[in-house]
């Protein structure tokens, strides 16, 4: 069995100003930092030490990444980035179209506007980290840092049944294994409000 705890990066200055944020990048704001090293804390006080660690491309999540576990010698990958939204990248919050039901994200909204479709972020997603999963060693622990909806798209894909997830706040940490190519959901942390939002530890 393989672990990981897949992880939202910090609030940033598009999360403060409500603009939509996906392939785009802001810096993250103070509140940002600190929820990052509460992040960290929870980590450290679980003595979780992990033999990798990866994030997406972009800023926010490797800064939110160096914060948590102090390292640098992280690998940048873009298949764990947020979703594109196209033209949409930047604008206020408030243009964005209501969500299907059933979990079903944005469909192929985005897609005409130069984005990506619910569909596109599930299988990139999915096929990241199956791919990092598979090159780690048995027994190992690794840390990825990613984005909302993509962490959301990701549990969608691999997990029967999917946790009532309707948003996950910034920082928050999904633990997960990897055993035989499945994916299982053992917790999800809110570090901010100290507290289990699914399941829990020992």
């Amino acid at each position: 069995m393989k672990e990981f705890y897949l992880m939202r990066h910090g609030q940033t200055r598009f999360n403060a100003q409500h603009r939509i944020q996906g392939v785009c990048d802001a810096p993250l704001t103070e509140v940002g930092i600190e929820q990052a090293k509460k992040a960290g804390q929870y980590l450290a006080k679980q003595e979780t030490i992990f033999d990798h660690v990866f994030t997406s491309t972009s800023e926010r999540a490797s800064d939110t990444l160096e914060i948590v576990t102090g390292r640098t010698d992280y690998e940048r990958l873009k298949g764990l980035r947020g979703q594109d939204f196209g033209s949409f990248e930047g604008q206020p919050e408030y243009l964005t179209p209501k969500a299907l039901p059933d979990g079903q994200g944005f469909g192929d909204f985005f897609v005409q506007f130069g984005g990506e479709s619910t569909t596109q972020v599930r299988d990139r997603m999915e096929l990241t980290v199956r791919a990092i999963m598979e090159s780690v060693a048995e027994g190992s622990k690794s840390l990825l840092v990613s984005h909302g909806p993509s962490i959301l798209q990701f549990c969608r894909r691999v997990l029967d049944p999917v946790p009532d997830i309707h948003g996950l706040k910034n920082c928050s940490i999904l633990h997960f294994t990897y055993n035989q190519g499945q994916f299982e959901l053992v917790s999800i942390y809110n570090p901010v409000e100290e507290e289990y939002i699914y399941g829990g530890e020992g």
